[in-house]
């Protein structure tokens, strides 16, 4: 399965039960490296992914490589020992990562 098809998976599964994302307005980047940049916009407790986002407009970017990133939407990946070791690099504000990091293990759990 595709990085793609893993991050529309988990978007769907998002918005079908949005109860966890009700109150998040944030806009995320995914800089993954050689393969490219990721969004994902929660607004108005939906969830939309974005190929190639305008990289100014995220509230918070992670800065990772794919194969890790394919393991934090699996479930696999701390991104808090990540960033202790330098595999994942933030822009913006840390608490923002730790609550997107919280609501990936909520719909993981799912």
């Amino acid at each position: 399965m595709s990085t793609q098809d893993k991050m529309d998976q988990l978007a769907a599964k998002m918005n079908e039960n949005p109860e966890h994302i009700q109150d998040l307005e944030r806009r995320y980047h995914f800089d993954l490296k050689q393969d490219g940049l990721y969004g994902i916009i929660f607004g108005n407790g939906k969830v939309e992914i974005e190929n190639n986002p305008i990289p100014r407009e995220a509230d918070c970017t992670l800065k990772m490589s794919e194969k890790n990133f394919v393991k934090l939407l699996d479930g696999e990946w701390n991104p808090t020992t990540a960033y202790m070791t330098g595999q994942l690099k933030v822009q913006g504000e840390i608490t923002h990562a730790l609550k997107l990091y919280n609501i990936l293990k909520t719909y993981q759990n799912e």
